[in-house]
């Protein structure tokens, strides 16, 4: 859940470097989940919607250092797992189940598109991070890209909760959630092993 400007005061969280209040945070990963995996990868689509409203407030220069710190480690750790998590894992177990009706193929080439424009903008993204977790002040161009990002994550989600979920809920079979949930519990514990 995200913390706004008017939980500054009640929640004494200071960020050492520049004493701005953490103004917000992104929940973390709730690994229960993962037995359902549609249900796990649409929290983890509400946790990509808090961390484009810390990208909106970072533009704005209204974010603490620390919370920069953890939306750096969230683009290099968890918006990257999701991704492979989609492309590996869910994304072909719902290619094979749909029929053509579901225009399904059309749905993810589009999504797929959008992941790798993701990947290339993050780069400019963490940039800008970077030199905000400095201390630095962002251009307005980078501000921009921050906003820009943001609002391309947000219209992602709603393409992938409003028509890709329901299809998934419609056509997935236990076998398959099944095995997407294997895949999505495997990513997590090699991620835990290489730490």
């Amino acid at each position: 859940m995200i913390a706004h400007h008017d939980d500054l005061g009640r929640s004494g969280d200071f960020d050492e470097i520049d004493g701005r209040g953490s103004k917000a945070a992104i929940d973390p990963p709730d690994l229960k989940l993962i037995s359902s995996p549609l249900d796990f990868l649409f929290a983890e689509h509400l946790r990509q919607r808090q961390f484009a409203k810390i990208l909106a407030l970072a533009a704005d220069d209204v974010i603490n250092r620390k919370t920069i710190r953890s939306v750096i480690a969230f683009i290099r750790a968890d918006l990257a797992q999701h991704i492979r998590d989609e492309e590996i894992a869910f994304f072909p177990s719902l290619r094979r189940l749909c029929g053509p009706d579901d225009n399904i193929d059309a749905i993810l080439d589009v999504l797929a598109e959008e992941h790798r424009e993701d990947e290339t903008a993050s780069e400019a993204v963490l940039s800008t991070l970077q030199k905000l977790e400095k201390g630095e002040k962002a251009s307005e161009a980078e501000s921009a890209a921050l906003r820009d990002f943001a609002d391309h994550l947000r219209r992602h989600i709603a393409l992938e909760n409003g028509v890709l979920l329901p299809i998934a809920r419609a056509r997935m079979t236990a076998e398959a959630l099944s095995l997407v949930a294997q895949s999505l519990a495997s990513a997590r514990a090699r991620d835990r092993a290489g730490r």
